[in-house]
């Protein structure tokens, strides 16, 4: 957390935000650290909204989430803000597994090279191997 804390704080946000359920942890400790509010992200409909009463209306808002791999949840949460009428004014992740490229100052507290595959490109998937979810078995 303390490199996330380190990084928001030159950007004086006055909320973090993070999708939920996720993010919504990491949101909740960095703005602890910091001393803001935090506010989470909820599906509703197939897109991200903020519920429960957060007003995010001209404020600055940092923006989080655990694992980022596609980078979807975050970008969710991003245009989320903004249509509360927030400003998002940086984002950051734990870790961070794909590429990702935005406009918005960003920071990885954690970067791992770890490929993601389309199924009909998987080279386990073509094998037949099954896929094996921790506690699950084989899917």
């Amino acid at each position: 957390m303390r490199p996330l804390v380190a990084f928001f704080s030159g950007f004086q946000p006055d909320r973090i935000a993070g999708p939920f359920t996720g993010g919504a942890i990491v949101a909740y400790e960095v703005a602890r650290r910091l001393g803001v509010k935090a506010a989470y992200a909820e599906r509703e409909e197939g897109k991200r909204v903020f519920r429960r009463g957060f007003v995010l209306k001209g404020e600055r808002v940092a923006v989080v989430d655990d694992v980022l791999t596609t980078g979807k949840s975050l970008m969710e949460t991003v245009r989320a803000v903004e249509e509360a009428g927030g400003k998002v004014v940086a984002a950051g992740v734990m870790v961070q597994r794909g590429d990702f490229r935005t406009g918005i100052p960003f920071k990885p507290v954690l970067r791992l090279d770890i490929p993601t595959y389309d199924p009909s490109k998987c080279p386990l998937c073509r094998a037949g191997v099954p896929l094996k979810v921790p506690g699950k078995g084989k899917v």
